[in-house]
């Protein structure tokens, strides 16, 4: 469910606007394998994903993301300064403990360069030959490190065997409550 910036806390999942014409190329490809999930219809396309590990008294917002140089940390000064995002709250009460341990442990990992092609891949096989696959190879992209970390929270929000496409990560955060 999409929250307010000001309701953030930790464990909050964040998704940042798309932008530029590589994202424009890919979001348009991810509509194509996705055509049922209404991804090319959508006004407001996210492309980035990161949780928020921690608020700071200060009102750092300190996140998790996974970027070029890898998963990282990145911290803002504010909710104000992270950008054309948006946050969700997917995780109902998330220990910090836990949040803070799946950061550690991810920190520093290397950037999946051909994330997207396997991503593609495995949302192909799993659409339109009901065979889902995933490739895990201890690299990671940021719809990755996201759909992650919400599994180790205990909360899974894409089946582990499938490939997290971001068009399916997006209507779960957004499914009305039941």
């Amino acid at each position: 469910m999409r929250i307010k910036p000001e309701e953030a806390k930790a464990g909050d999942a964040i998704l940042w606007k798309g932008q530029g014409l590589v994202f424009q190329v890919l979001s348009f490809l991810l509509g194509l394998i996705d055509f049922k999930s209404g991804w090319l219809k959508r006004d407001w396309k996210p492309w980035h994903t990161g949780y928020i590990v921690r608020i700071l008294p200060d009102d750092d917002i300190v996140t998790s993301q996974a970027v070029a140089r890898g998963v990282e940390v990145v911290t803002y000064p504010s909710i104000n300064d992270m950008g054309d995002c948006r946050i969700y709250r997917w995780l109902e009460e998330p220990d910090q403990e836990k949040i803070d341990k799946y950061t550690d442990e991810h920190n520093d990992e290397s950037y999946d360069v051909l994330a997207y092609l396997w991503v593609f891949l495995g949302g192909i096989s799993m659409i339109y030959f009901h065979h889902p696959f995933r490739v895990v190879n201890g690299l990671k992209m940021c719809w990755e490190n996201l759909a992650e970390f919400c599994r180790y929270m205990g909360k899974e929000i894409q089946p582990e065997q499938e490939p997290p496409l971001l068009s399916r990560i997006v209507a779960k955060l957004e499914e009305k409550k039941k």
